[in-house]
């Protein structure tokens, strides 16, 4: 039987304009006792509008699995580390998980 467990993880999600970038700080973080996996996709096309004109530009999606508690020193350490280069950043909370039959939760 599979189920939704409901566990005490977070996803932060930013994008960033540079593949090497979005993977040198998937590897700062990874080392970190709070996270417990991150993904990169793309390249994505973002569309938006700055001061009255629209732009586009090809990012990078970063996404990162951390623990509840660890939330706040992750994003303190992307924004302090990396201020200007982090876009569209985003704390997602309530993260289930499916766990089928007796396999335990991470």
């Amino acid at each position: 039987m599979t189920s939704i467990t409901a566990m005490d993880y977070v996803v932060v999600t930013f994008t960033t304009d540079s593949k090497q970038l979005a993977t040198t700080m998937a590897a700062e973080v990874a080392s970190e006792e709070c996270t417990c996996c991150t993904h990169i996709e793309g390249p994505i096309r973002r569309v938006h509008r700055w001061h009255g004109r629209q732009h586009a530009s090809e990012q990078w999606r970063v996404e990162i699995e951390a623990t509840a508690d660890g939330a706040d020193a992750l994003v303190d350490h992307l924004t302090s580390h990396h201020q200007g280069e982090v876009h569209d950043l985003l704390v997602s909370d309530n993260i289930g998980h499916l766990a089928a039959g007796a396999a335990e939760p991470r």
